[in-house]
């Protein structure tokens, strides 16, 4: 069995950048203006395309194979988490595209979905299983949505605890090319949230499926929360740290520097914090340098966590 180890995360985001302050759903709220952008929220600006969204992942591709030193050719598979995707044949074609902008030509093709911002991450977890028990070398897993397509236009969500970016991520899973060792994954499901429901019916919901979802993880391998960090979706610094902090990890183990500069690239968000991280021009040493990251996926209803080790693995002989 192989380690399947994550290779060069990058991502694309959207071409332009406004000001959170200028969306029509929260110039008509100046209240929820005021605390959205408000320190402890953390947002500022968003990012939007007019790109089709295979042009924005099609670039992410191209820098995740650039970076890993893997040609298109070698990608057995490709897994797809976007709600963005047109919902008849037009997906193919530009799945195509796709596949022929980046070379990935023999690579098989899936989606996955209905777990909102969580289905990159898990995702990314099937991609490792797929190479740790051999069914293939190379998997590509590419996320990105466009908010027109995603979310009907509406920027925000997540029950207001989040501004909508436009964005793609890739990142490749491969057997023998260097990258960080994925030690584990776990996910957490739960039925359509009632929004009739009392508001600390919610929390208390939400709060409990973070639970769940760290405990599946330790059970699967050991999260020591003063030595990892988790980059998370970008949700308002209060809000993601809240949850985080009641399964042990406080605020200085939690990525969240992109809130302002990005806003929510919905199911990209880890991926973009752990490019970022690991693209910094001198990574941070020390006596605080995490040993692991937890790549957290969170929607309303779904989370998905993959743990990595911090250290990369070297390539294993030829992996081309």
């Amino acid at each position: 069995m192989s380690t399947p180890r994550l290779c060069a995360a990058a991502y694309e985001l959207g071409e332009y950048e406004a000001p959170v302050t200028e969306l029509p759903e929260l110039s008509a709220a100046p209240d929820v203006a005021a605390e959205l952008t408000s320190a402890a929220a953390g947002f500022s600006v968003y990012r939007w395309s007019q790109a089709p969204l295979v042009e924005l992942m099609a670039a992410a591709v191209q820098k995740c194979l650039a970076g890993a030193g893997v040609p298109g050719k070698a990608v057995d598979t490709v897994l797809l988490a976007t709600d963005s995707l047109p919902h008849d044949r037009g997906a193919h074609r530009d799945v195509a595209e796709l596949l022929q902008e980046t070379g990935m030509t023999g690579a098989t093709v899936a989606t996955l979905g209905l777990m909102d911002c969580a289905t990159a991450m898990f995702a990314l977890g099937n991609a490792a299983s797929l190479v740790r028990d051999g069914t293939a070398r190379h998997v590509m897993v590419v996320s990105g949505d466009l908010a027109d397509l995603s979310t009907g236009g509406e920027r925000l969500v997540a029950g207001g605890a989040a501004i909508a970016s436009d964005g793609a991520a890739a990142a490749l899973v491969s057997a023998d090319a260097p990258g960080l060792p994925i030690l584990a994954m776990a996910h957490h499901g739960a039925a359509e949230e009632r929004r009739d429901a009392p508001p600390h019916q919610r929390l208390t919901a939400r709060l409990t499926a973070y639970r769940e979802l760290f405990t599946g993880l330790a059970d699967r391998h050991r999260v020591r929360p003063d030595r990892s960090l988790v980059l998370p979706s970008n949700f308002a610094r209060n809000v993601m740290e809240m949850y985080l902090a009641d399964v042990g990890f406080d605020s200085r183990r939690i990525a969240l520097d992109s809130v302002g500069r990005i806003a929510h690239c919905q199911g990209s968000d880890p991926l973009i914090h752990l490019a970022d991280r690991l693209g910094a021009p001198e990574p941070a040493t020390g006596p605080g340098t995490p040993e692991e990251y937890v790549l957290l996926g969170a929607g309303m209803s779904h989370l998905a966590a993959v743990l990595l080790g911090a250290d990369a693995l070297p390539a294993e002989g030829e992996f081309r």
